[in-house]
């Protein structure tokens, strides 16, 4: 009897000490996908950046499903996060949970999109990174193509209104430009192995492209390893732009001087200005959360992150 006891004891200890555990996590951070490279990497620095500094973060994957990000962000909610970090699935689906959390005396940043409700909004424009992509391709066509109209392949994404804002900038942007023949690929994708599937389906019929544009990263890394398995072409009139990045990304990017990719240039949001004074993406990140914990943020409900290229560096 005593032992069954103790045992029950200890079991009632445990879910005290779980308990207190989960309430004492400050940084909720709602993602839609941590598989997709650019997220992964950002989440994770973000999360040892604060952990350095003695605060915690949970990270919480969505798997692409917005009803699932819902339950996660209550979930937080009930949790007690001083801060929640939210990057929708769906912008237009997250308004009273939103509410919720700030009802409760949560300080809500939403990144990567409009939510209309927030106290605070890292975002930049996605129709305008969308053609920065098709300005980094004109640029290499320009410099490395001498025949006229030759064609472009995009393979978009829009899922969501954000992702629609990005895949109409860099279609837009190309055609405006008069210099290319676009052809928008049958089939959209962020993810790369389905992106290596349309590019597949894509070349029977265009061989002849010279630019592939993508509308993030790991799509592009899907392109870049079905061209690179290919025999019998000149590699060398080949390129991929994407948006978004990792240092994966980046050293494939570098390896496109050394004719071992094709993937030759992505754009990343290069990071926010706060107080007049540029930062990382990470850290700006960090700086935004951290100012709402200790109640000193002043930068404002809106802030617009930078968008830069990523193109290779020599190493030395």
């Amino acid at each position: 009897m005593k032992k069954i006891i103790v045992v029950s004891v200890l079991l009632c200890v445990l879910m005290i000490v779980g308990s207190v555990s989960a309430a004492s996590v400050d940084v909720g951070y709602a993602v839609p996908d941590t598989t997709n490279p650019f997220i992964s990497w950002l989440t994770a620095t973000v999360k040892e950046l604060a952990e350095a500094d003695g605060i915690s973060v949970q990270i919480a994957d969505a798997s692409a499903n917005a009803s699932t990000q819902i339950s996660q962000v209550e979930n937080f909610i009930a949790m007690k996060v001083k801060v929640l970090i939210l990057m929708p699935v769906d912008p237009g689906n997250v308004q009273d949970v939103i509410q919720k959390a700030m009802d409760a005396g949560i300080k809500v940043v939403v990144a990567g999109a409009d939510t209309e409700i927030y106290d605070v909004m890292m975002n930049t424009d996605q129709y305008v990174w969308g053609e920065k992509v098709a300005e980094m391709a004109l640029e290499w066509i320009e410099e490395n193509i001498e025949e006229e109209n030759p064609k472009v392949i995009v393979i978009k994404y829009t899922g969501t209104p954000e992702s629609s804002n990005r895949s109409a900038g860099i279609v837009d942007k190309l055609i405006e430009s008069g210099k290319v023949n676009v052809v928008e690929a049958t089939g959209e994708t962020q993810v790369a192995s389905e992106a290596m599937s349309i590019i597949e389906n894509m070349w029977q019929q265009n061989s002849d492209t010279v630019v592939i544009c993508t509308y993030n990263a790991d799509a592009a890394v899907g392109v870049n390893e079905y061209l690179m398995g290919l025999t019998g072409i000149d590699l060398s009139r080949i390129a991929v732009f994407s948006a978004d990045t990792s240092s994966e990304v980046e050293e494939m990017i570098n390896n496109s001087l050394k004719g071992e990719s094709v993937f030759r240039g992505t754009t990343k949001i290069a990071g926010p200005e706060i107080d007049g004074v540029s930062y990382p993406l990470p850290e700006g990140t960090f700086k935004v959360v951290k100012s709402l914990i200790d109640g000193t943020y002043n930068a404002g409900g809106s802030i617009v992150d930078a968008i830069a290229p990523v193109l290779p560096v020599e190493e030395n």
